[in-house]
């Protein structure tokens, strides 16, 4: 029996030198397959932003509607401070000293707080002095 297989073995001769056209035929179909798929994927996820997008641009603008009105209400924001500070190494000129410059900018912060868009602003108003 086992004579007959390992006969049988050495006798057959195998065509493995190419790929058949049906072997063409899939592979390129798959291939297309996987591709198309990507393409719906990235379209989807491009429409969606821009949906975000839209969405985001509608509410800023009711928020800046909201905002700019004469009664709009602000909440003050207690304990802020704003500082200007110049960078010490970028000052330094030749033999000069850098000395350390602080500014304290006379501002309020103040929030303002859209319930139709839900969003929060943050803005500072400057203290006349």
């Amino acid at each position: 029996m086992f004579k007959f297989l390992k006969n049988l073995k050495n006798n057959l001769k195998f065509n493995n030198q190419g790929s058949t056209m049906v072997e063409v035929l899939v592979g390129f179909t798959i291939l297309v397959f996987v591709l198309v798929e990507c393409m719906v994927h990235i379209v989807g996820v491009s429409s969606e932003m821009v949906e975000k997008s839209v969405d985001m641009q509608k509410d800023r603008m009711t928020v800046n509607r909201e905002m700019y009105q004469k009664d709009a209400e602000y909440t003050n924001i207690d304990g802020a401070r704003a500082v200007l500070i110049l960078d010490e190494e970028k000052t330094n000129v030749t033999a000069n000293q850098a000395k350390p410059v602080q500014i304290v900018l006379s501002a309020d912060l103040k929030k303002f707080y859209s319930e139709e868009a839900g969003l929060s602003i943050y803005k500072l108003f400057f203290v006349d002095e």
